[in-house]
């Protein structure tokens, strides 16, 4: 007995089939997406590992952000080199996952104290390094989510596919068995961890889909009706030019608006905590001032309240009470980065989303172990794929210590370092005939040592025992140290297909 109808054989047959061409073509870019994704669920714990000697406190003042905001607003107003587009001030005032005062435009931020005098730079570049590897595979922004999101497309196709392929995955869902034959092992760990994360990799691929596909949209729409101003295509969600222009009247903030607002918004919404601040179009005629609260159980990221020149409350932007196209919209990014019901949502997350990707891994070894088991080898693609499993993930931290120690680009370490590994290994052959299982020791090896780099010069740059630092330092010192010891297990004989 299975939840699913009886099938016939001949369908599932060609879905599993249409399953494994659509995985093979797909498998190392949605590897590199699952890996990012769950790594980045605690982007935050990364920001503050990555500047851990900035203050950190719970409360901070109103007149302490207002004290914050207009020493960045006199920096930014002389930064003769700032960007054309960087036009707007972002305060991110203390929250419980971020007991931080940060002040910011463009890609420069600031660290302040609670008293709201400067403390140092704020920056996260290496944490934005691994988040954007995620969002866009660092291609240029708008294209690489679409182009993310098309792979996410086919991540929910393979899924689905998955599902329909194993009518007794449910039955199954707890059998697990080791046999002799390398590939039905696989199957087992690629088919149990499908079935134990479908509903959450399902609610991942359409979210991540929507968010994408909302760049495409907005794009098409701004080019074939707003005249390339993709901008426009958002109004319905955020607001047009006119309702800012109602509520602000037309006029620039005032002196000591930012501070007003403040005191009324925490005194209108006592029960939600401002999460972020914004003054847009800084130092022009229509500048004007937003303040994001965050409404207690619901998924919407906050919701946006609007204030005249002088820093009255005119309204909010009802993304928490307004059409439900609108709510869903505000709700995407939370669920999709599981930005809500504190740690042990996080940790949820970071777990299924850590299944996700042994499932992409498990599913490729499926097949490399099946054609070497049927007399058809392919030790070159068996050894790319291995230097992947664990080069991508070396080379991230790789790409961390460099750029810490000696200041170079995380990008240029981490795409230059994927070049030479694949152009290496494609060439290896004509040096060595070593088994897949040596391959994949020696980059156990390159994974733990480049972990355990990171966290030597992250503490000897900081020196710092802060909480932010001691909770990522140590997790991935334990991690480095595990890689390690795998290498010191006995080599066993070639005929192991241990990947």
């Amino acid at each position: 007995m299975t939840l699913w109808p009886k099938v016939p054989a001949a369908f599932v047959r060609r879905v599993l089939h249409g399953h494994k061409i659509l995985g093979l073509a797909l498998c190392a870019s949605l590897y590199l997406i699952c890996l990012t994704g769950w790594v980045g669920v605690y982007y935050v714990e990364f920001e503050r590992w990555e500047r851990p000697n900035l203050p950190e406190f719970s409360e901070v003042t109103p007149e302490a952000i207002a004290r914050a905001t207009a020493d960045t607003r006199a920096v930014m107003l002389a930064d003769t080199h700032r960007g054309p587009f960087d036009t707007d001030i972002y305060i991110s005032p203390p929250t419980d996952n971020a007991p931080r005062l940060v002040v910011g435009y463009g890609h420069e931020a600031r660290g302040y104290d609670a008293q709201g005098n400067f403390k140092g730079p704020a920056s996260h570049d290496l944490t934005h390094f691994l988040t954007e590897l995620h969002y866009y595979l660092h291609l240029p922004e708008s294209f690489g989510m679409i182009v993310v999101c098309l792979f996410g497309v086919g991540m929910m196709a393979l899924l689905i596919g998955g599902a329909l392929s194993h009518p007794k995955m449910f039955r199954d869902a707890f059998a697990f068995r080791l046999r002799k034959q390398g590939h039905l092992t696989r199957a087992d760990l690629h088919n149990r961890i499908g079935a134990w994360t479908l509903p959450f990799g399902l609610i991942i691929t359409l979210t991540g889909t929507l968010i994408g596909l909302g760049q495409l949209v907005a794009l098409t729409m701004g080019l074939l009706y707003y005249q390339g101003n993709s901008l426009k295509a958002y109004e319905p969600i955020f607001g047009s030019q006119a309702e800012i222009t109602a509520a602000t009247g037309g006029k620039p903030l005032q002196d000591g608006a930012l501070l007003t607002a403040l005191r009324q918004i925490e005194a209108a919404r006592p029960d939600e905590p401002v999460s972020f601040i914004a003054v847009r179009m800084v130092g022009t005629p229509t500048e004007f001032l937003e303040i994001t609260t965050k409404p207690s159980q619901r998924l919407v990221y906050g919701e946006a309240w609007r204030f005249d020149a002088q820093g009255h409350l005119k309204g909010s932007y009802h993304l928490s009470d307004g059409p439900a196209g609108r709510q869903v919209a505000a709700s995407l990014y939370s669920l999709h980065f599981g930005d809500f019901g504190g740690w042990s949502v996080k940790l949820i997350y970071a777990l299924l989303g850590f299944g996700l990707t042994v499932m992409i891994a498990a599913g490729m070894d499926i097949w490399l172990i099946k054609s070497a088991e049927k007399g058809k080898p392919r030790p070159l693609i068996h050894r790319l794929w291995t230097v992947l499993i664990y080069g991508a993930p070396a080379l991230i931290a790789l790409a961390f210590a460099l750029a810490m120690s000696l200041h170079v680009s995380p990008v240029a370490v981490f795409w230059g370092g994927m070049a030479i590994l694949t152009v290496v290994t494609l060439i290896s052959p004509k040096f060595t005939q070593a088994p897949v299982q040596i391959v994949s020791r020696l980059m156990r090896t390159g994974l733990g040592l480049s972990l355990i780099a990171m966290v030597a010069v992250h503490q000897t740059i900081h020196q710092s025992f802060s909480v932010a630092a001691v909770q990522v330092n140590l997790t991935l010192l334990i991690l480095g140290l595990g890689f390690v010891a795998l290498t010191l297990r006995k080599v066993k004989s070639p005929a192991n297909t241990e990947v």
